[in-house]
């Protein structure tokens, strides 16, 4: 059995709604966005219409349109041959509507199983505002990693492990002295990187 099945196999044990929120992407190359209307729940993008601005999800089921389609927003995967995506938050996702603070998605493929947490909606360019929503989001990727540790026992069936942090373009390169201290702290106590990119090249 591939990585691929055997992660699926021990989520599938670990999370009692794991088949209902588990959707399998086979395209090469896609974005997930989060979307405000439906408790900030993270969706695939199945398809974007430029002329009008607007993107199709897959809500319960339906192809569901969403207008003001914003290309800063996305996280995008590329060179993927099969990936599991989940979303956590949100009326479809792991936890439903949680008052826990946890990151917004998680994905895998047959060699990396990754973490994500969206903070694109942040305006400030204050070095501040943004020290703030780094912590923050680092915050709740280690609140979800944690729990997925407990929840799989550190069981990952072989796969690296990443976290990511989608920020705002203008958060970065600056302040990359105040970023590269807290991605060291990351590692140091996690094991594994932490990047602050709104991309991932799958090998």
């Amino acid at each position: 059995m591939s990585k691929f099945e055997d992660i699926k196999e021990l989520l599938s044990t670990a999370f009692d709604n794991f088949s209902d929120v588990l959707e399998i992407e086979m395209r090469s190359e896609f974005s997930v966005i989060e979307v405000q209307e439906y408790g900030r729940q993270s969706f695939i993008i199945v398809s974007i219409c430029f002329d009008d601005n607007t993107f199709t999800i897959n809500l319960n089921g339906n192809e569901t349109v969403i207008t003001d389609f914003d290309s800063t927003k996305l996280f995008s995967i590329s060179n993927a041959k099969m990936v599991g995506f989940i979303p956590i938050d949100g009326d479809k996702g792991l936890l439903r509507f949680s008052n826990s603070r946890r990151c917004d998605f998680v994905f895998f493929d047959e060699n990396d199983f990754c973490f994500v947490e969206f903070k694109l909606n942040a305006t400030s360019e204050e070095e501040r505002a943004i020290r703030k929503n780094r912590k923050e989001s680092i915050d709740q990727l280690k609140t979800t990693i944690s729990w997925f540790h407990l929840k799989l026992e550190k069981n990952y069936a072989g796969l690296n492990l990443e976290a990511y942090v989608c920020t705002p373009k203008f958060y970065y390169p600056r302040f990359n002295s105040s970023w590269g201290e807290l991605a060291e702290d990351f590692l140091n106590n996690y094991g594994f990187k932490l990047f602050e990119i709104d991309y991932k090249i799958c090998d």
